[in-house]
């Protein structure tokens, strides 16, 4: 870097006059910035998730899904070897690892399972058959925790209302079977349409401040695979569930994804069908061992949301709990840059967090040590005074339970009055060489005065002699 001329100057003045003065000048030490930092893992705690999305698909067995054994649903299966799947099987009736099985055939049994715990002889598809029973169901459980919900439909009549009408009635939307839900105009209002070609109402949900903690979907009959071909209905997930796992809820959130199909190819207990959890608290690349069904579901709700059971099923069900957990997850570390490294007053620094391991996302959380607060990975700050400060970052990663890591540095931030020399400004500078300069004219006109007092004496003296 060129010096500017006035400062090269001033240096030179400083020299020449430190030369005159014939006196020693002690280095000025300048700061050093020096880095404090520690990574602290916090204790885990709280339920794997707090929010849960459900999917339901139709009419499929495990190997017609699942492509290692014959099936045509390459998406799916890819999620599934991403995050996790009940079961290894080699056929829809045969499983060597654990799987998953449906209990009803029709339909209309195993949606009413899934949310009561029983089907209640409902083992034949009524259509629209609204409030056919006053038994308790999830919902119950749900909201008597606190806890809220959704349950949303694609196309469809009567969205929020009591009048709410699926494509296909109850049969695959068990919701409004229920007498104190379809009769209850406060929980009306949570029985939801959205629209079938883009489901924007749905992501809404899921982007939105404040989404339900329990929120289901039950696709079209094209789009749940009911009508159309595995292909279909492969490339329906391929679309929408990367938006799921991208939206507001899932990247902030304990949130978990459960897509499943109601019914395959053979009869309980060996009706084996697709099955998968996703999203940011579920274990990755996990195979389920536990022997499942729809009354599973149920349990593991009632077992991470600490809920009472609904009947002798689900009471005796096993949770799909194995899916969930950080186990396999290494703790989270983490550490940050700071740019310049010699940053001074009013002007950007820019600070850079490096995290490894964990689960990603994370989130990250700045104090700067004025003050001042910051959020993400990358943050700016302006500093107003020169001193030191303590920055203290911290990140939570999105395991299960989460990880929470802390880094610091102390930096200190110098004065920034044009250039710096030896750690002090030109200002300062220009006050200390203006007094030696003073002081070298003092001393120079009393030796001068000095001198010729000497001389006139000296004069006297010879005068007088002679």
């Amino acid at each position: 870097m060129t010096e500017k001329p006035c400062f090269a100057g001033i240096k030179a003045m400083l020299i020449c006059s430190l030369v005159l003065l014939g006196s020693l000048v002690a280095p000025l030490a300048t700061s050093t910035d020096q880095s404090h930092s520690h990574s602290l893992i916090l204790a885990p705690s709280g339920a794997s998730f707090d929010y849960i999305v459900t999917i339901l698909m139709e009419n499929n067995g495990f190997c017609e899904v699942i492509t290692t054994c014959g099936g045509g649903g390459t998406y799916q299966t890819s999620l599934a070897t991403t995050y996790g799947l009940a079961g290894t099987c080699q056929s829809d009736s045969s499983c060597s690892i654990g799987g998953y099985t449906a209990v009803d055939h029709p339909s209309e049994g195993n949606y009413v399972q899934l949310i009561a715990g029983d089907d209640y002889g409902f083992t034949n598809d009524c259509g629209y058959c609204p409030g056919r029973t006053s038994a308790l169901n999830i919902i119950d459980r749900i909201e008597a925790s606190g806890r809220t919900w959704d349950a949303w439909y694609e196309g469809g009549s009567g969205s929020g209302t009591c009048n709410a009408q699926p494509p296909r009635g109850g049969d695959h939307y068990a919701f409004i079977t229920f007498t104190d839900i379809q009769t209850n105009t406060a929980r009306c209002s949570h029985l939801l349409s959205t629209a079938a070609s883009s489901d924007t109402a749905f992501l809404a949900e899921l982007n939105s401040p404040t989404p339900a903690n329990y929120i289901w979907l039950t696709p079209n009959d094209s789009n749940n695979c009911h009508s159309s071909t595995m292909s279909f209905c492969d490339n329906y997930l391929k679309t929408l569930v990367p938006q799921i796992l991208g939206s507001t809820l899932f990247t902030t959130k304990k949130a978990a994804l459960w897509i499943q199909y109601d019914e395959g190819n053979d009869n309980y207990p060996h009706d084996f069908v697709y099955g998968s959890w996703s999203g940011p608290v579920v274990k990755t690349g996990y195979v389920g061992t536990g022997s499942y069904s729809h009354y599973s579901y149920l349990k593991t709700l009632e077992t991470v949301w600490g809920l009472s059971s609904l009947t002798s099923n689900d009471a005796s069900a096993n949770p799909m709990t194995e899916f969930f957990g950080s186990a396999t997850t290494q703790p989270i570390s983490t550490s940050f840059a700071v740019s310049p490294i010699n940053p001074l007053v009013n002007t950007t620094v820019t600070f850079t967090a490096s995290t490894a391991s964990g689960t990603s996302p994370y989130s990250f959380s700045w104090n700067f040590g004025d003050g001042a607060t910051g959020t993400g990975a990358s943050v700016t700050h302006i500093y107003a005074s020169a001193q030191s400060f303590t920055v203290t970052e911290n990140v939570t990663d999105s395991s299960t339970p989460p990880q929470t890591a802390t880094s610091s540095q102390t930096i200190t931030v110098k004065a920034a009055s044009g250039d710096t020399f030896l750690g002090l400004s030109n200002s300062v500078w220009l006050i200390i060489i203006g007094g030696i300069i003073g002081l070298l004219a003092s001393l120079t006109l009393l030796t001068i005065r000095a001198r010729a007092k000497l001389k006139h004496a000296k004069r006297t003296r010879n005068q007088s002699g002679s």
